[in-house]
């Protein structure tokens, strides 16, 4: 299977980084990794309205002589919407659940307990809105990050807050009051 993660690099001399973006589970060497070529000409017809260039054109190598695949922009986007490649990216760092297939798990900060949706965290879904899933961040902080807002009144909304975030055991309170004092 074919996975492909492009960034088009169009200053001369820029090399791209080796950071993990995702695609760390392959196992294989920095050192035998082909790099992709990034053809600005070659078979590129028109404009690219992103870059107000000619369109670019993606060359894979499998590093053996002759071998090479082009791929067009538009292949790349289709791939990159291909289910194969979502279940790829929408994949737990720490636990392995795929998100895309809904999975998660209750115990993993990255899952956060929920696959690519949630209902609201701020009042555990009592205004009936869903939140996304912010891919991107709960990759690279390993914490599940959600995009979204509560429907509720802000005066509402803080009421959840503080019911969710402080702790009123019969313990805490009595710890409480042993540190009050007359006067």
């Amino acid at each position: 299977m074919l996975f492909i993660l492009c960034r088009l690099l169009v200053m001369d001399g820029v090399k791209p980084d080796d950071g993990d973006e995702g695609f760390a589970e392959d196992n294989t060497p920095d050192d035998e990794l082909v790099p992709m070529d990034v053809n600005l000409t070659a078979g590129a017809e028109g404009e690219d309205e992103v870059l107000n260039g000619p369109r670019a054109t993606v060359f894979y190598t499998t590093g053996d002589q002759g071998e090479e695949k082009e791929f067009s922009k538009e292949e790349v986007e289709e791939m990159m919407k291909s289910d194969a490649y979502q279940r790829k990216i929408d994949t737990c760092h720490l636990c392995g659940k795929c998100w895309y297939d809904g999975n998660s798990s209750q115990s993993c900060r990255e899952c956060g307990g929920f696959p690519l949706q949630r209902p609201c965290p701020i009042c555990d879904g009592r205004c009936k809105k869903i939140w996304t899933r912010n891919v991107k961040s709960s990759h690279s902080f390993h914490e599940a990050h959600w995009e979204g807002t509560c429907n509720l009144p802000q005066n509402v909304q803080r009421a959840y807050f503080l019911e969710k975030f402080t702790d009123s055991s019969e313990q805490v309170i009595m710890e409480g009051m042993q540190d009050l004092k007359t006067t």
